[in-house]
Formats: structure tokens, sequence, C-alpha cells
């Protein structure tokens, strides 16, 4: 069971680089062909101060703003957790060649009986802000994992 204590619980800041070769790969890769997330001077011309990432770029990264340790603390079956549902919330760009400063938090946790168990249920956030400490956006997941129980489990 996850214990509703974790609410507002955050994870260590995670600094990352966003590499403009890693953004237009993406970019490539969801089939975005814009100019402005491929060729600088397109993303010059469209008031950029260098390539753009596309929507969902932010998922390529937000495992590092989910310190594993937060997961382990949360007490929750990796095994058996899926996606539950994702969301970003966009205050600005995401500039390629910048820094970025992640830190996540545990947003909301519950259970529900589920057809084969219950269920926990934990909502993770996770702000990004640019070096100038403004946040450039906001995602969201909810995972959702069997509750497993480890009352028989010896200490060792």
């Amino acid at each position: 069971m996850v214990d509703k204590k974790h609410i507002g619980k955050q994870g260590e800041p995670t600094k990352v680089r966003i590499k403009a070769a890693s953004v237009s790969d993406f970019a490539q890769g969801v089939g975005e062909m814009d100019p402005v997330y491929h060729d600088i001077e397109a993303a010059k011309k469209a008031g950029y101060p260098n390539i753009i990432a596309p929507p969902t770029y932010p998922i390529a990264f937000m495992m590092e703003s989910m310190n594993a340790d937060m997961f382990f603390e949360l007490n929750l079956d990796m095994i058996s957790m899926v996606h539950g549902s994702q969301e970003f919330v966009y205050h600005g760009p995401i500039v390629a060649d910048a820094d970025y400063e992640i830190v996540g938090r545990v947003a909301d946790c519950w259970e529900k009986q589920g057809k084969s168990g219950i269920l926990d249920f934990v909502v993770m956030e996770a702000d990004a802000k640019d070096m100038d400490g403004k946040i450039v956006y906001t995602s969201r997941i909810t995972i959702i994992a069997k509750q497993v129980d480890r009352s028989d489990e010896k200490e060792e």
C-alpha cells in the first residue's frame, strides 16, 4: 500500500541539457517535420534562439526527474507497474542546447480494488525550469501497480 505521507515529497533536482541532435531525432521519430524542430535558421526566423522541442519531447528524459529511490520508498511493485495516463502543460518552449532543472514530486496516491487485487495509483508531477528559474513545462504521469503483500518478507 502506498502511504499518503508521501504526497508532496520531492525528489532531488536533476539537471538536463537538451541537445539539438536529440531534439531533431525525436521530432523525426514522431513525424514532426516542421523546420523549427530541425533547422536553427528556421527556428530563429520563427523567433526562437535555437531549434525547439516538439510536444511530448519531455518523455525522453522524464524518468530522470523521478528518482528511483522514490519508487522504492513508495513500495510500488516494479514488475506489475503500468502507465495509466500522461499529460504535459507547457509554459514556454523547450529550446535546444539549453540546460533545465527538473524536480519531481508525488502529487497524489490512492488504492482501488481491481479484478486481480488491490491496485496502487500514484500521480507523479515534475516541473522543468530554465536557468532563469522560469517553469517551462509541468509533466504529470499516473502510475498503476498491483499491490503486493510483503508482510512475510524477512529482513536480512
